[in-house]
């Protein structure tokens, strides 16, 4: 387990470490909510309390890739530990592949 540090401003705020917003994540205007249990206090990004997967409804049409593709590409199987860097980056990151015929591909 690594730890990392901030400091409280008078104000009580505190500047999350860059290692700590790109694990989680987040950039400049994202909203993180601190969750507090018994075992302790936790901070992770804010979402919604909807149900993540509704977006997922109707998203496989027909002719499009099968749902074993769907699956694969979701998990990002067979992408570089760079792609796979980028794409954790942030919200919003995008890889894309040029082609040896010179089209773009988005991964």
């Amino acid at each position: 387990m690594r730890t990392k540090t901030a400091t409280i401003s008078s104000k009580g705020q505190i500047v999350l470490p860059r290692e700590v917003r790109e694990r989680l994540g987040v950039g400049q205007g994202d909203e993180v909510e601190f969750v507090m249990d018994e075992q302790g206090i936790y901070l992770r990004p804010y979402r919604e309390e909807k149900n993540p997967f509704v977006k997922w409804i109707g998203a496989l049409r027909q002719g499009d890739e099968t749902t074993e593709e769907f699956i694969r590409n979701s998990r990002h199987e067979g992408l570089t530990d760079e792609e796979l860097h980028i794409l954790r980056s942030g919200p919003g990151a995008q890889v894309f592949r040029i082609g040896p015929d010179g089209k773009e591909e988005r991964v």
